[in-house]
């Protein structure tokens, strides 16, 4: 070989092992879930439907890193969301309406820019956010409008004493200052999540600047959530208390759930009680109660099986397919979940 050619394939060979390294140095995973359910609800008329992602929402997604060098990493999530029933996107059309957001993490923690989970939501995943959990049936605002915030600035700890930290700023819709309400979605939240063993502790405080865009002026909410569990082995308690703004009074909800583990199968229930569900001085509390099942196929399959029953008192009108205020409504379901 002459040199000519000795140094090109030299060159190619360095090529190759740099390219090599920065591949190493770098990762992209592609997951989802496909969910699907069959079920029978009860409110002002009964309904039997196909629905999906009743279990966990059916999405798929694309998370990565890069690493930087010194501790530091570049990383990125992008997660749509999608009926599996109907084969259209979720949460509105949007493309990736779970979450979007790109961000910067080391040893000091991470932080993120973009469409992301709110850090109520996080602690509310605690105890469950299931479409027939208890904290979904009611519309506490950290599972609900302020679920997933956009155009948010996050900031999330390295565990400090077995407990992470998050913050997070929303700067909200953006609106023009000359609005009647520019400062609507606009929100500060924060949570503490505490996890050691077999306890698990959360607490999570929410201030929305702004929650409702329609009316002038700034019309906000403030919320609170703590939650607990306490795995048994066999047997796990949760127990939880939410407290937020509902026009003149304040919606609480409160309540306990029980999961049994039998092999493969987990068998649990739940209790409770939501008071001021509309806010007025009225009689619109309800009482709410679930039970539900899930048996694992393999590591990725599952079927389940959820029932929540709802009462309600005077005014309020929980439930499900148009529950009628004061009323009973129901809801069971069978499903089957695949992760990949």
């Amino acid at each position: 070989m002459n040199l000519s050619l000795r140094r090109n394939a030299i060159a190619l060979a360095a090529f190759g092992l740099a390219s090599g390294l920065a591949s190493a140095q770098s990762s992209v995973t592609l997951y989802g879930v496909v969910d699907v359910a069959v079920e029978r609800i009860k409110g002002a008329t009964s309904l039997t439907r196909v629905s999906s992602g009743q279990q966990q929402g059916s999405r798929w997604g694309l998370r990565g890193s890069e690493d930087l060098g010194g501790g530091l990493k570049a990383v990125f999530l992008l997660e749509s969301g999608f009926n599996a029933d109907v084969g259209t996107l979720g949460q509105g059309g949007r493309l990736f309406g779970r979450q979007g957001y790109v961000g910067l993490a080391g040893g000091w923690g991470a932080l993120r820019l973009g469409r992301q989970y709110s850090p109520m939501d996080d602690i509310a995943g605690v105890i469950g956010t299931k479409t027939y959990d208890v904290l979904s049936v009611v519309p506490i605002i950290g599972n609900g409008d302020y679920n997933r915030v956009d155009n948010a600035i996050t900031y999330v700890s390295p565990t400090v004493a077995n407990t992470v930290f998050q913050l997070q700023y929303s700067l909200g819709e953006e609106r023009a200052s000359s609005n009647p309400s520019p400062d609507f979605g606009k929100q500060l939240s924060a949570h503490a999540l505490y996890a050691q063993g077999p306890l698990t502790a959360g607490l999570s405080l929410m201030q929305v600047k702004d929650a409702d865009g329609a009316l002038a002026g700034q019309q906000g909410r403030d919320a609170l959530l703590l939650v607990g569990a306490y795995d048994f082995g066999s047997f796990k308690l949760s127990a939880y208390y939410d407290v937020e703004d509902r026009a003149a009074e304040k919606l609480k909800v409160y309540g306990l759930a029980a999961a049994f583990k039998f092999g493969e199968t987990t068998l649990s229930v739940g209790a409770a009680q939501a008071k001021n569900v509309t806010g007025s001085a009225a009689l619109d509390d309800a009482k709410i109660f679930t039970l539900q099942a899930s048996h694992n196929l393999s590591r990725r399959t599952a079927v389940y099986s959820h029932l929540t029953a709802v009462s309600n008192d005077g005014v309020a009108a929980l439930g499900f397919n148009g529950p009628v205020a004061g009323g009973r409504s129901n809801g069971i379901q069978v499903g089957l979940r695949h992760r990949f």
